[in-house]
């Protein structure tokens, strides 16, 4: 079994995605080494979309059970699925259903990570989802959570130049300015897994410098554009300012002994 979780996908995706899905990997598998001493984890990964680590968490031995009320993601990740060994797909399994009722289908202490990647953006309130996975973790179990940035709408839209948009999201942003406790800031969600008894070990940003060439086909994963596009990536979404201001938060909290 291995933390590493940076390998190649089949999914086809955008830069963008691949980015994503390249660097949250890299950044949650700095926080499984606190874990190594459980054998294979016990996952559950709710969303299930391209960018998930799931499968990633599959090969490396883990124990993935993927929730989703997409029946297209399902399907996507179904179809990538097909591709693995067989020990991998049977450390896979592929459920339909909502991951906020994941409190009523496991009881307290049933995983030792809950993935929730880009989950959080559909959705009016994050704390019931939150609330949810923390409370199916065991005591030091890991939630990892990505988000979109609220901060970053409009440096989206500036370097589309669309700037009536780029207008309203700075509009929007200036109104909720004074309110550290919104959802979609690194602060917001950070106060929430705090109060859910999940406190956020460290923050990063994901897709600081790619987001902002979307229509930018992504250079073969093996050459050196790559390794020098992910370098440059996984340097700023740590460092300030440039994490403040990537398109995606990633956070990973910890859960504690109440």
């Amino acid at each position: 079994m291995t933390t590493a979780l940076h390998e190649a996908t089949t999914w086809p995706m955008d830069l963008q995605t691949q980015v994503q899905r390249e660097i949250a990997s890299r950044q949650l598998a700095e926080h499984l080494v606190r874990l190594r001493t459980r054998g294979p984890l016990k996952v559950l990964d709710v969303g299930c979309g391209p960018a998930t680590p799931a499968l990633l968490l599959a090969r490396a031995g883990h124990l993935v059970t993927a929730v989703s009320t997409d029946t297209l993601q399902l399907t996507a990740l179904h179809d990538e699925l097909a591709d693995e060994p067989d020990d991998v797909r049977a450390r896979l399994r592929l459920v339909e259903g909502d991951g906020s009722e994941a409190g009523r289908h496991f009881p307290p202490g049933s995983f030792d990570l809950a993935l929730c990647h880009d989950a959080l953006d559909t959705l009016d309130e994050p704390d019931g989802m939150l609330a949810a996975l923390a409370r199916i973790l065991n005591p030091g179990g890991l939630l990892s959570v990505t988000a979109r940035n609220g901060a970053a709408a409009a440096l989206r839209t500036g370097a589309a130049g669309e700037w009536t948009a780029t207008r309203k999201a700075l509009a929007a942003r200036s109104v909720g300015a004074a309110d550290p406790a919104r959802p979609d800031s690194a602060e917001g969600l950070s106060v929430m897994l705090a109060d859910l008894g999940t406190p956020v070990l460290s923050w990063y940003g994901v897709g600081v410098f790619t987001a902002l060439r979307p229509e930018e086909p992504a250079p073969p994963r093996n050459g050196k554009a790559w390794q020098n596009l992910v370098a440059v990536e996984e340097e700023a979404g740590r460092t300030d300012p440039y994490r403040g201001i990537a398109s995606v938060l990633h956070l990973v909290g910890e859960k504690t002994i109440r």
